[in-house]
């Protein structure tokens, strides 16, 4: 998990020379993190858990400017799954329904609910 979480960290710094290839990371992370729920106190939190690591583990080599960039850098990233979040699960939770629809997934679940052997051959009627 730790590994996970430093190589996210690091794909993001290592593209903040180049914003779209930046944001497109941030994005990709906030899908991935679709099945959390990430809130604004929550993000907080996360955030002073990390400044209060950092700040212990480099003492006064932490600068105020680098407290700075690295709440301004957690925020951003914070902010970005919140708005994946609220523009988009609806949205992927609607798209999964009609595709298990479209293909026929809720029949087979119908089945394995205690429908019986039968429904194989009802797909053949049709």
């Amino acid at each position: 998990m730790a590994m996970r979480f430093m190589n996210g960290v690091g794909q993001i710094i290592n593209s903040l020379h180049d914003p779209k290839a930046c944001k497109v990371i941030v994005e990709t992370l906030g899908f991935q993190h679709l099945d959390l729920e990430v809130t604004v106190p929550r993000v907080d939190i996360f955030r002073e858990a990390i400044m209060e690591l950092l700040q212990m583990e480099l003492g006064d080599a932490l600068s105020p400017r680098a407290r700075d960039g690295w709440c301004t850098f957690l925020n951003y990233v914070g902010g970005a799954y919140i708005y994946v979040r609220v523009k988009y699960a609806e949205r992927l939770k609607c798209i999964a329904a009609s595709w298990t629809l479209a293909n026929g997934k809720s029949s087979e679940l119908e089945g394995e609910n205690g429908e019986g052997e039968g429904s194989g051959s009802h797909d053949a009627e049709e």
